[in-house]
């Protein structure tokens, strides 16, 4: 579980030193909280020296800061002194363009981490042509749609929507094998070590991951929440509805720790228990979200085990493990796939507003005075705490289905929140716009999940 330090609720004075106020009579609170477990709250007077403490290890083991550019600039720095035995010589690749993969396979079965470090001088067979950074360039984009584009078929999408996020397929065509995900593995470490040697350009991954196979890659617990952002309308026809019914009175819906799997035609194939004597255990109100974590394990982890072992077996036989593990889902995307290019203009004429009244279109005019001061780094947080992804897809701010929703929250002074199946953002009123803008730069960075102090 990763924690944060977050900020008190706008209006909060956090105090120095003990919470007299505090019933339990032990000091000032401490709040645990994941987002998705029950939360912990823990009681002390001594919480500024514990929570000094906490920070003074976090921060030693991310680099020294918590922002994602201090991060990223220590982990090209991590990545290049780890390789420092390594000299990046060229290397060539001979590969057939109409069989990019298969030909790219075997241009590097025998590559040593050594190699793969190397600097690819990459030619096509049966063309002209002296590699001075382009053909390797068009080489990375060539084999990245190949192995991550869904009509590949080594990775899917959870629903036909031109946003759809891309996770690891369990049922490839049996032509694809785990080595091909292990050397998928191999290419986005070999992207990650070109972007850390500084140079001219940064080598990003073009395409847009699933939150669920990015928090897998850093080693992070995977839970129900996921769905939201991975399998949208999963999340609404089911997982939304157990948590809003009442499972202990409701005779509608009888719930045992299972997972049904059907085949294309609708036909049960095999059921799968979620826990051990799961046929015969009924899910209650207790157990709902015990059920639903049970679930995200079985549909995102279980199911796609070997396929991210062998992905990450060529990952990290590049880039150490510990390394990438200093980064959240969200800014390891950042890390592998860049924040793309946003047009405000196209954000203007393809968004949806839910709100009339005279304190919103004040808001709503500080939201496009603040995006419209935004950086491509902060415009790829917006959309990844809106959406759930940094990148838009091909088509631009227009091609997101739901259109995003700019909504206005019936809270004053809260952080604002989203809602990423329906690509809703929520803002609420505050006294001011530097008030605002403070605060939706933070939801955007931070997000209101982790370790906080009232």
């Amino acid at each position: 579980t990763k924690f944060q330090f977050l900020p008190p609720p706008a209006g909060t004075n956090v105090p120095v030193s003990n919470n007299n106020n505090n019933s339990n009579g032990h000091g000032a609170i401490f709040i645990i909280d994941d987002g998705c477990q029950p939360k912990i709250e823990l009681a002390s007077k001594e919480r500024n020296v514990i929570a000094a403490t906490f920070t003074h290890f976090l921060l030693k083991n991310i680099g020294g800061s918590e922002t994602f550019k201090d991060k990223q600039d220590f982990f090209y720095h991590e990545v290049r002194k780890f390789h420092s035995n390594y000299y990046h010589e060229k290397i060539a690749v001979k590969v057939t363009r109409e069989k990019i993969l298969e030909s790219s396979m075997k241009a590097t079965k025998h590559f040593s981490v050594s190699d793969w470090c190397g600097n690819f001088e990459v030619t096509f067979q049966g063309e002209q042509g002296i590699d001075w950074g382009g053909l390797r360039r068009e080489w990375f984009e060539l084999i990245c749609s190949a192995l991550f584009d869904p009509r590949g078929g080594l990775f899917c999408t959870f629903h036909d929507k031109r946003q759809a996020l891309v996770h690891p397929n369990p049922n490839r065509p049996p032509h694809l094998k785990l080595k091909h995900f292990e050397f998928a593995g191999k290419v986005v470490g070999k992207c990650l070590y070109e972007s850390a040697l500084g140079g001219t350009y940064r080598q990003l991954v073009r395409a847009r991951f699933s939150r669920s196979f990015l928090a897998q890659l850093i080693g992070l617990r995977v839970h129900y929440k996921y769905f939201e952002q991975d399998d949208p309308d999963l999340y609404l026809s089911k997982i939304k509805y157990i948590l809003d019914t009442d499972l202990d009175t409701s005779d509608n819906l009888e719930l045992y720790f299972v997972e049904e799997i059907y085949d294309t035609s609708g036909q049960l194939v095999k059921t799968v228990e979620l826990i051990p004597n799961g046929a015969k255990t009924r899910v209650t109100n207790a157990t709902k979200n015990q059920y639903l974590d049970a679930l995200a394990q079985q549909r995102l982890c279980n199911n796609v085990r070997e396929e991210i072992d062998s992905f990450l077996k060529g990952l990290n036989g590049i880039i150490p493990d510990n390394l990438l593990s200093i980064f959240d889902e969200n800014e390891l995307e950042l890390l592998l796939c860049g924040t793309g290019e946003y047009s405000i203009a196209d954000f203007r004429a393809n968004h949806i507003v839910n709100g009339g009244s005279p304190e919103f279109r004040r808001v709503l005019g500080w939201f496009w005075a603040a995006v419209g001061n935004f950086s491509q780094t902060e415009m790829a947080r917006l959309l990844q705490f809106t959406t759930g992804c940094s990148q838009l897809p091909p088509g631009g701010f227009q091609e997101l289905n739901p259109r995003f929703q700019i909504t206005a929250a019936p809270t004053f002074g809260n952080l604002p929140t989203a809602h990423t199946c329906f690509n809703q953002l929520c803002l609420p009123d505050y006294e001011s716009y530097e008030q605002f803008e403070r605060a939706l730069v933070f939801a955007t960075s931070e997000g209101t999940e982790g370790f906080g102090m009232v």
